[in-house]
């Protein structure tokens, strides 16, 4: 609760993304019966939410990905070279990025926000319209499926992101070489998403990972080091540890068609 004696926006947007555990659900749930303020403020994130899907809809979250998969490789992601705009309130337009380091003492987070309300979402787009990729298992993919990363940066300043499939390969995706990019400062808790819709290729599972760091680091670096988690983890992505770069580290794993 806030000093008003309201849900804190934070817990709300947990609450709303399914992200909050479950002590802390039942008594956000049994405070939004009692409080129309709350109650309010949760429909103004769903009509956020509506107002996301009305003008990023699927055939403009996937624009672009079938004329750059004909030039791809099989087994890499169809990514376009374009960028999205979103709606002002809390999904602000898509920007350039940074990416960041975690301590590797600590193990990943599942997805819950933890530094300065710092997390991700994930969007899914397919023929069926847009959900949000699930924390506590695999999410299942259909064919033509499209990704959108969003993102909190809390008080970090930079953002890395790359996946692993369960065959050891490690594609970087935001940026795709060099360092890390910046995450712009924030006033407030806003999910911005990051440009571009992702198709994951192939079958089998692959991880997303995104690390929200005070410092860039190499993206090169993040790959060896995602590539030596996976060695230690015996090649299976549900033991994957920490990547062992400082920071925090998110992710979201998906079941390919």
């Amino acid at each position: 609760m806030n000093a008003g004696g309201h849900i804190g926006e934070l817990a709300l947007r947990r609450r709303r993304a399914g992200e909050a555990p479950g002590d802390q659900a039942a008594a956000i749930e049994a405070h939004i019966e009692t409080c129309a303020d709350c109650r309010m403020r949760l429909r103004a994130l769903d009509d956020e939410q509506r107002r996301f899907e009305d003008e990023i809809s699927f055939d403009r979250f996937a624009a672009g990905v079938e004329r750059a998969a004909r030039g791809a490789a099989p087994a890499r992601r169809a990514r376009p070279h374009f960028w999205v705009t979103v709606p002002a309130l809390a999904l602000a337009a898509a920007v350039a990025l940074v990416a960041t380091f975690r301590d590797p003492a600590r193990p990943p987070e599942s997805g819950n926000r933890t530094k300065g309300g710092a997390g991700i979402t994930v969007r899914v787009a397919g023929a069926t319209g847009q959900r949000t990729a699930r924390l506590d298992a695999p999410e299942p993919l259909a064919a033509g499926d499209r990704l959108r990363i969003g993102y909190v940066g809390g008080e970090h300043r930079y953002l890395l992101s790359l996946s692993i499939d369960d065959r050891g390969a490690v594609t970087p995706l935001y940026p795709e070489q060099g360092a890390s990019l910046p995450v712009p400062p924030e006033a407030k808790p806003v999910t911005r998403y990051l440009p571009d819709s992702l198709e994951l290729t192939g079958a089998g599972t692959e991880t997303i990972v995104v690390l929200l760091s005070d410092q860039p680091i190499d993206v090169e670096a993040a790959r060896r080091a995602a590539r030596a988690a996976f060695d230690r983890a015996g090649g299976d992505l549900a033991r994957l540890p920490a990547l062992g770069l400082p920071g925090e580290e998110f992710r979201r794993t998906f079941a390919k068609p």
